[in-house]
């Protein structure tokens, strides 16, 4: 079971992976975006949630897909720097039924976020 659930998490980091890749492509500028208010977030040092962070992304700069702001979130959870500390519930149709984690910095944040 360990090795289905390592396969498993190899699996989830390599499709965060490729989704990033593709968010950087010309014209794509909603991950730098996610990316710039996520770090401002974690430096306030107060919890928040995806729908913060999508709120703090400019309007006129969409993703190429919705899968880029969990990725996101995957990754610097993955490297630690934001740890989950509780879930809610939310408003948005397509993420009710969904786990939505409520985040923190890990630790004492590090100037050298991003």
């Amino acid at each position: 079971m360990a090795d289905q659930l390592a396969l498993g998490f190899a699996d989830r980091h390599d499709g965060q992976e490729a989704n990033l890749a593709a968010a950087v492509a010309v014209n794509r500028d909603y991950r730098a975006a996610a990316e710039a208010a996520l770090a401002e977030l974690v430096r306030e040092g107060r919890p928040f949630t995806a729908e913060d962070v999508r709120k703090a992304v400019p309007k006129d700069v969409e993703p190429h897909s919705p899968n880029v702001l969990p990725s996101v979130l995957g990754t610097w959870a993955a490297r630690r720097l934001i740890v989950p500390c509780g879930e809610y519930r939310s408003r948005r149709r397509s993420r009710r039924a969904s786990r939505n984690r409520v985040w923190i910095a890990r630790g004492p944040v590090v100037e050298t976020l991003s």
